[in-house]
């Protein structure tokens, strides 16, 4: 198995995300180096612990500012982000046992995994955090029934004219 890296085709453009993503796959690489040079040890148990943590704080950090945007597909990212916890629970006994292949087995379902949630998933929810950020996601637009006499007019160079008076170019 080659070694793991983060990759521009991993980027969401949003920093703060890929930052997060750069650590998971950092922490991913940190367990396969683990297993691949030292083999059971209490090493491989505490790269194990540091890789859960980094993703439950990941996670965490991507539902909370979902929430405060009212991103319309949080329930169905935050179900995508269960899914992993749990698969990534299942793991956990076997790899603090000492089984290697658990660990390997982890992290060819990890980097999978994120290969796929962070190119759909993750660049959809970045998507709309940036335009939330940027208010595009907060025009309204409103409509009346006022005569357009009541209504200030200006041409493309921002001089006022009186539509009434335009002929009709068409």
């Amino acid at each position: 198995m080659p070694p793991l890296k983060w990759a521009i085709s991993h980027s969401v453009w949003l920093d703060e995300i890929d930052d997060g993503h750069r650590e998971i796959f950092e922490d991913l690489a940190r367990l396969q180096e683990v297993l691949v040079n030292v083999g059971v040890s209490t090493s491989m148990r505490s790269a194990m612990e540091r890789l859960c943590s980094c993703i439950r704080e990941h996670f965490a950090h991507e539902e909370r500012l979902m929430r405060a945007a009212w991103y319309g597909s949080l329930r169905w990212h935050r179900r995508q982000h269960n899914g992993a916890r749990n698969r990534v629970k299942e793991f956990v006994p076997g790899v603090n046992r000492g089984d290697r292949q658990a660990g390997f087995e982890l992290i060819e379902y990890l980097s999978s995994w994120l290969h796929d949630h962070t190119r759909l998933a993750d660049r959809m929810m970045c998507a709309f955090l940036r335009n939330d950020r940027r208010s595009i996601g907060k025009l309204t637009f409103t409509t009346g029934t006022r005569p357009a006499t009541a209504c200030p007019w200006v041409d493309a160079r921002g001089d006022k004219f009186d539509p009434s008076r335009t002929p009709n170019r068409i």
